[in-house]
């Protein structure tokens, strides 16, 4: 070997080297508890619930009241001819009169509630196109929609409750002891009306009502520890 070349030497060295460990060793242990279990049994017991029960009753009270009636009647007169003679007589005639009332009573309506709103309506227009060059015979346009608001009157029909008046009339026949003229006789002559206010009895219903308390009672069965 030539004194230029170097030599190397890789010595062995010994390591020791420990590896972490658990050892881990096992006990039973025996452990005791007491556990006590409730017993139960079936037992009767009464449950109640109050109820109430209205009673009412409706009673009729006479009460006056005043009503306003229309009550026309036609006399009778007398038609006798020029110069007339005779004697009189009396006789009984049958004169109509008639009574009307008001009655007043409540009636459902038709009743429409209208509202005026405004709706949109729309069209189509050509628009000529200016800006576009054009040709001899050629006049370039565009479709635009051009849309207005117009008001329109839009209406619901609602059910309103109305008061009306309805006349019911009765008619009857009274007698009347009239004398005239053997030569004269008696005609009905004009209609008579008047408005009069008369009082009548009513008959008003009254309501009294009361609770009475029931008491509902029934057996059942309930879970009771022994």
């Amino acid at each position: 070997m030539s004194q230029n070349k170097i030599r190397l030497k890789e010595p062995d060295v010994l390591e020791t080297v420990y590896d972490r460990g658990v050892e881990c060793h096992h006990k039973l242990k025996k452990k005791c508890h007491l556990t006590y279990v409730t017993d139960y049994h079936s037992a009767p017991e009464e449950k109640c619930e109050t109820t109430f029960k209205k009673n009412c009753h409706i009673t009729f009270t006479q009460e006056p009241h005043t009503e306003k009636v229309k009550k026309c009647h036609t006399p009778f007169e007398k038609k006798c001819g020029p110069g007339h003679k005779g004697k009189d007589i009396c006789k009984t005639i049958y004169e109509n009169v008639c009574e009307t009332k008001y009655e007043e009573y409540d009636l459902d309506e038709d009743k429409p509630v209208c509202k005026v709103i405004e709706e949109e309506r729309c069209k189509t227009k050509d628009v000529e196109l200016l800006h576009i060059p054009q040709h001899p015979g050629d006049r370039p346009y565009a479709k635009k929609e051009v849309c207005e608001k117009w008001p329109v009157k839009k209406c619901d029909i609602v059910k309103v409750k109305s008061k009306k008046i309805h006349p019911k009339s009765d008619c009857k026949k009274v007698p009347r002891k009239v004398c005239h003229p053997t030569d004269c006789e008696m005609v009905p002559g004009k209609e008579i009306c008047y408005e009069d206010e008369v009082t009548k009895l009513q008959a008003v219903p009254h309501e009294e009502c009361d609770l009475e308390p029931h008491k509902d009672c029934k057996t059942e069965s309930t879970l009771v520890p022994r």
